[in-house]
């Protein structure tokens, strides 16, 4: 029995958020977790795995320039707005890579039926989070991308290992859904939600 290629028990995952505001630290350590996730997806994902990592390297880079000032996610895209669209432009398709993925681990935590073939809960996911920012091209090679999918148990294990996974989503899945949703909230309060196409 091949083992799980994701145990997301090891994961830190999304903490809560303090005072209402998303620390910028634990939210970069998150997203680079996620990333490491979809490094076990394989080889065919490296262009969603290297924008990830840029966007990521990005906000790390504004984030090092002032840890004091840019503590939490939100200061440092409000405290730029009128600066420049470096940070926000980062985080506006870092959120929907990881909206993507996130949408993704719903879908099969949902799916009552425990289907092994999880192609369509990725093109689902994508269709919901990523196609409409994205021009055809792009499009055509996410679809080669989501035919080579692991399924679930390569991805999630069998058996207790696979339980376990699903376990730890429960808690998992809703604190990275209520990061999204704030940051989603607050790239829109400042008109930041480019929606020109890639």
């Amino acid at each position: 029995m091949a083992d799980a290629r994701i145990q997301f028990k090891v994961l830190k995952g999304f903490p809560s958020p303090a005072e209402d505001k998303i620390e910028t630290q634990a939210f970069l350590n998150a997203a680079k977790e996620i990333v490491t996730v979809i490094e076990t997806f394989g080889k065919l994902f490296t262009p969603v795995i290297k924008d990830m990592n840029g966007n990521i390297n990005k906000l790390t880079k504004v984030y090092g320039t002032d840890i004091i000032k840019y503590k939490y996610l939100e200061d440092m895209i409000v405290l730029n707005v009128n600066v420049d669209d470096y940070a926000s432009t980062a985080l506006l398709w870092l959120k929907r890579g990881l909206q993507l993925i996130c949408t993704f681990f719903e879908n099969i935590y949902n799916d009552a039926q425990n289907k092994e073939t999880l192609k369509p809960h990725l093109q689902d996911a994508y269709e919901k989070t990523l196609k409409p920012y994205h021009g055809f091209i792009v499009q055509s090679t996410i679809k080669i991308i989501y035919s080579w999918v692991p399924t679930r148990s390569q991805l999630l294990g069998q058996g207790p290992a696979q339980l376990e996974n699903m376990e730890v989503l429960t808690n998992y899945l809703p604190a990275m859904r209520t990061h999204l949703d704030r940051i989603d909230a607050l790239l829109k309060a400042h008109n930041l939600d480019d929606a020109s196409k890639v």
